[in-house]
């Protein structure tokens, strides 16, 4: 492997909560490309535990350049308040070399290249393709879709079309290649697509001939893939599995729509420039959405024509369904919310781990029954910590016609501080039904007309 040096700069603001004081590399030998280096994964995560009266993660002001040798292991740590912690998240970063290499299906048994060369072989994917039950495919080169929006048929132009549609127990392994299609209109066509009239007139304003990246049906499993440029990168609807991949540039990053009886998992992926980053519609009963070690950061939403948001546009994660569990993840840095936690019916959330919700325009945590019919019931049950600062607005916000019991496990935290930048806004609010059991709440300021916590006082910030 070549072992030349790189010099990277960690953005702060993309990176979300953590200033980077360290960062390890271990390549993955599965991986050569020669066009750069991507994000592929998270790996070996690791808890956040700060000593106490340690000052609290919104002191921190570092922010460091790290630079590295590939073929040596990068450890990703962060700085908080001057006390060295290791990051929740442990990221692999992929050296991608693979474009011209042959695989082992392409050699012969004395090991020389096959005479027939790899482009022309029969598995080489296409746009528009469905993957049936029980197949598995492999990408070995991006796959760019690039018909052209004007010579679609009408019923391509009314359709939610797929790039590749996963069937059945059907798996995508992306290998770090890319998903995406082009458009006249510039890079962030997709994002800036304004949500309103119907799909033909949607795709037609956006000049984008697939509605939709990648649609995972019946339960099939699609990794290591980069999904980009559509107005839903990923479309789940009735079970799905998403594991170590990175969703950018759409307009919708993750869509979930599953129905009784099915669950959906989304694990160490990123999510990251698009208008809304995750957006689970389950208005269905017995069914669980469960997001394990996913960043969800600077979405950046779609506003109509009075400068409000457009529908859930602009937040980290909406989540809408009977069982929630979110674990070791982070909604940071959204133009909107970090997580909002909305719909009507009784629900169960559970906030696992180190969650952090920070740098969020508006509230950082949010329930809302989002004008439906009936109120939001339920618990929400945390088992860790789950760290909310800095956000415009309230930091945790439950508004009317929401009544979710709030019950904290023995030794878990929610820690709301410095919150309402923008004004009048406060660390907790509650104007719905719920109550705050439990001990180890800490936030300044609160308010609304429901209950509240008992909260310990946030830290001081050194002089």
């Amino acid at each position: 492997m070549n072992n030349s040096n790189y010099q990277v700069e960690i953005d702060h603001a993309k990176e979300g909560a953590f200033d980077v004081e360290q960062v390890n590399f271990d390549p993955p030998s599965s991986v050569n490309r020669e066009d750069g280096i991507s994000i592929n994964s998270f790996e070996d995560k690791e808890d956040v535990n700060a000593k106490e009266g340690d000052a609290p993660p919104f002191f921190s002001l570092k922010k460091k350049l790290g630079t590295f040798a590939v073929g040596c292991t990068l450890l990703v740590g962060a700085t908080i308040a001057g006390v060295s912690v290791h990051s929740a998240n442990k990221y692999r970063y992929v050296q991608s070399q693979k474009s011209n290499s042959l695989s082992s299906s392409d050699m012969s048994k004395s090991g020389k290249a096959a005479p027939v060369p790899p482009y022309c072989s029969s598995s080489k994917q296409t746009c528009g393709q469905t993957v049936p039950e029980g197949d598995k495919i492999t990408l070995k080169e991006d796959l760019l879709c690039v018909e052209d929006w004007n010579s679609a048929t009408n019923t391509v132009k009314r359709s939610k079309n797929c790039a590749i549609t996963l069937e059945g127990d059907a798996e995508l392994d992306c290998d770090g290649y890319r998903i995406s299609q082009i458009t006249t209109l510039g890079s962030d066509a997709a994002v800036k697509c304004d949500a309103s009239g119907s799909t033909k007139e949607q795709k037609e304003a956006c000049q984008l001939y697939y509605y939709r990246g990648v649609c995972v049906t019946g339960a099939a499993k699609m990794k290591n893939c980069q999904v980009e440029k559509f107005l839903e990168g990923i479309y789940v609807e009735n079970s799905g599995d998403i594991k170590d991949s990175t969703v950018s540039q759409n307009r919708v990053g993750i869509a979930v729509k599953d129905g009784p009886g099915n669950s959906t998992e989304i694990s160490t992926t990123i999510v990251r420039d698009n208008a809304v980053g995750i957006d689970v519609d389950n208005s269905s009963t017995g069914n669980k959405i469960s997001i394990n070690q996913v960043r969800s950061n600077d979405n950046v939403g779609l506003k109509d024509s009075d400068g409000e948001f457009q529908k859930a546009f602009g937040s980290g994660m909406n989540l809408y369904g009977e069982e929630i569990a979110v674990k070791d993840s982070e909604a940071s840095s959204n133009q909107k919310n970090g997580i909002e936690i909305d719909g009507a019916g009784t629900t169960t959330v559970d906030l696992k781990g180190s969650i952090f919700l920070r740098n969020n325009g508006r509230s950082g945590l949010k329930t809302d029954n989002n004008n439906k019919v009936g109120d939001l019931d339920g618990t929400m049950n945390v088992d860790g910590v789950v760290n909310i600062y800095e956000n415009g607005e309230d930091g945790f916000q439950m508004n009317e016609d929401t009544n979710l019991n709030v019950e904290l496990k023995k030794g878990s935290s929610l820690i709301a501080c410095q919150n309402g930048s923008r004004g009048k806004q406060v660390d907790i609010k509650n104007n719905g039904g719920g109550t705050f059991g439990n001990d180890g709440f800490t936030c300044d300021d609160t308010g609304g007309d429901g209950s509240l916590p008992t909260c310990s006082s946030c830290p001081v910030c050194p002089m």
